[in-house]
């Protein structure tokens, strides 16, 4: 197009520094519920942050946040403001918790490819659904490491690995990680529960476990305006590398 400007490769990576807020540290109010809510806006912006590793969310903050202590971030986890959850790419992110559920329906599609697998082969036979329901059921009741959780699902499924029966509650449940877990200054094993119990949401009476409700394509559109404001604008086959959720 005549008169069009090409951007230099300096000018785009600064557009990628200024979408991911890292050219200058934004100030945090002294106090009040308006520092939390900056806190959680900056990560809805971002779409998450990488939370595989527990503490590096902490660190993604403090590069961000002028002012950015690790209490604003524990006090959101345990007051359950945001959460950890398998999302991108199958791994754990930091999310608000209005994001959350959101998200996974979002993402579940490519969760579910992930199943096919060696766990999802070894679970042949198993009903997604009955495995869903029992799953939850179990991490509802109490909170469950995977060793846990595989162990209780083998008395109901005693031909299948526990751990692959854990891995299939893992696709077909959103489950978050609770604390102690990524907690600053504090340790615990990587206990699970699921979403909507950890936020008090209840599920519509007779919705079924498995499969969970199927995002729309406007919610669809709405998360890729999002990523576009917080990475950019590349080619349309790098969105489908990066973070495929169609069929």
């Amino acid at each position: 197009m005549a008169g069009s400007q090409v951007l230099t490769r300096r000018a785009v990576n600064r557009a990628l520094l200024a979408r991911q807020l890292l050219l200058e540290r934004s100030p945090l109010p002294a106090a009040g519920p308006d520092r939390a809510a900056q806190v959680v806006q900056t990560i809805e912006h971002l779409v998450g942050l990488q939370a595989q590793a527990p503490f590096p969310p902490y660190y993604g903050l403090h590069s961000r946040l002028d002012g950015f202590r690790p209490d604003d971030l524990a006090a959101l986890i345990t007051d359950r403001s945001v959460v950890r959850i398998a999302l991108m790419r199958g791994t754990i992110h930091l999310v608000s918790a209005r994001d959350c559920l959101p998200l996974r329906r979002l993402l579940q599609p490519v969760i579910e490819r992930g199943m096919r697998g060696a766990f999802g082969k070894q679970l042949a036979g198993v009903d997604p659904a009955e495995l869903a329901a029992a799953g939850r059921r179990l991490v509802e009741a109490e909170p469950m490491t995977f060793t846990q959780l595989g162990q209780a699902l083998a008395a109901q499924w005693p031909d299948h690995p526990p751990a692959a029966l854990a891995q299939g509650v893992r696709t077909y449940v959103p489950l978050v990680q609770v604390p102690p877990r990524a907690v600053w200054g504090r340790s615990g094993q990587s206990m699970h529960t699921s979403a909507e119990h950890w936020l008090g949401q209840r599920r519509p009476r007779g919705e079924p476990a498995h499969p969970l409700p199927v995002a729309s394509p406007a919610e669809l559109a709405q998360l890729v305006t999002r990523y576009l404001g917080a990475f950019g604008a590349p080619d349309a086959a790098h969105h489908i590398r990066f973070a495929p959720v169609g069929s």
